[in-house]
């Protein structure tokens, strides 16, 4: 393995805050690619090339000994069984002969964890460009082309796939910080799951998940949620898209998931939404600006701001209790009398009663493209 002159010249100042003593990184054709001892970068270096050639360590008693070398303690670095390289430690063998085998051994290790890193950097790439040509294609795409590429990935065409985005809210200066962080905490979570995609678009996690159980995709996402704002502070909200049988349909999966999604930002009360869940939101989300302006005048006619949005909290308390005057007034901390007198007063300046099936249909449109108006 080749690693970089970047890698190479951080191995080297880390090893030397441990000895205290100059030390160089050699490639395998025995130019020294790292020091720290900056003039000798460039170099070539006898010794470790013969360590190379050997696979063995090689101790310099004189300067000179080899082109290029002085005296010093020179070590083969291996990864997965071959030599990556040879680390060289300058200075009298008799000071410096403790210190090989940790210098090596560490050196190996942020070899390994570089490659690893470099693994997971692809592995990202990757799924990140799966995704794209999934959920972002032009229309004028071949459907064909896509699927071949897939196959490139040992991506399987005909299973059940869903699409879930969730956004991260928090500032941004500290989102952007935490960026690696949040998606490496997604990937971990995603691992136990079959053949999951994940690609990260600034704040939002777009995952790609095999169809699984709702009871299952709730403790996945409840448990991200808790990690997050345990670990970070963030909040989450997620939208779910519907399940497609085939990859071609996971582009309408997508959207259908940033729909759900877009609704759960502006609910309260919902940090997970299904698009299979959503009604008359469905509905509402297709209205122009324009046609939803005028619909929002017409029916709160002489409503206020402030009494729309008091409004709006009663008629979703309302709803989630099924009407029971009882449970909203508990809810509200307000006497059972005081709600009925606040229904009475929208009645009158609307002309809608939420009590009535018919007006209940009209006010909760209005009420969710009102919030849409306004978040």
């Amino acid at each position: 393995m080749n690693i970089s002159t970047k890698l190479a010249q951080t191995i080297v100042v880390d090893m030397k805050e441990i000895v205290n003593q100059e030390i160089n990184y050699i490639d395998t054709d025995g130019i020294i690619i790292a020091s720290t001892d900056l003039s000798r970068i460039g170099t070539f270096h006898g010794g470790g090339k013969r360590v190379v050639d050997t696979r063995r360590e090689v101790v310099i008693q004189e300067d000179g000994e080899y082109a290029g070398a002085r005296k010093g303690l020179n070590l083969p670095v291996t990864f997965e069984n071959s030599i990556a390289g040879v680390i060289g430690i300058t200075g009298e063998y008799e000071e410096i002969e403790k210190y090989g085998k940790i210098i090596k051994r560490f050196t190996e290790l942020l070899i390994k964890d570089a490659y690893l890193n470099q693994l997971r950097s692809q592995e990202r790439e990757n799924q990140r460009m799966i995704i794209e040509e999934l959920l972002f294609r032009s229309p004028s795409t071949d459907e064909q082309s896509i699927l071949n590429k897939l196959k490139v990935f040992n991506i399987r065409p005909h299973v059940e796939r869903v699409v879930v985005v969730s956004e991260i809210l928090g500032d941004d200066n500290r989102l952007i910080e935490e960026n690696d962080n949040l998606f490496k905490l997604y990937s971990d979570r995603l691992t136990t799951y079959a053949d999951p995609l994940l690609m990260q678009n600034k704040n939002k996690m777009i995952m790609v998940l095999q169809k699984l159980p709702e009871t299952s995709l709730d403790a996945l996402l409840r448990d991200l949620a808790r990690e997050l704002q345990a670990r970070y502070g963030f909040p989450v909200k997620s939208g779910i898209g519907t399940v497609e049988d085939e990859l071609t349909g996971l582009k309408a999966s997508y959207e259908k998931a940033q729909t759900a999604l877009d609704w759960a930002l502006f609910s309260d009360d919902k940090a997970v939404q299904y698009y299979n869940q959503m009604d008359i939101e469905i509905i509402a989300e297709k209205v122009s600006a324009d046609i939803a302006a005028e619909y929002i005048r017409k029916v709160f006619a002489e409503l206020e701001d402030k009494d729309a949005q008091e409004y709006s909290r009663i008629f979703k308390l309302f709803e989630k209790y099924n009407g029971s005057i009882t449970q909203i007034s508990e809810a509200l901390y307000i006497h059972k009398n005081t709600l009925q007198y606040k229904l009475n007063r929208l009645k009158t300046l609307t002309g809608y009663d939420m009590r009535r099936y018919g007006d209940f249909a009209v006010l909760k449109l209005a009420f969710l493209l009102n919030a849409r108006r306004t978040a």
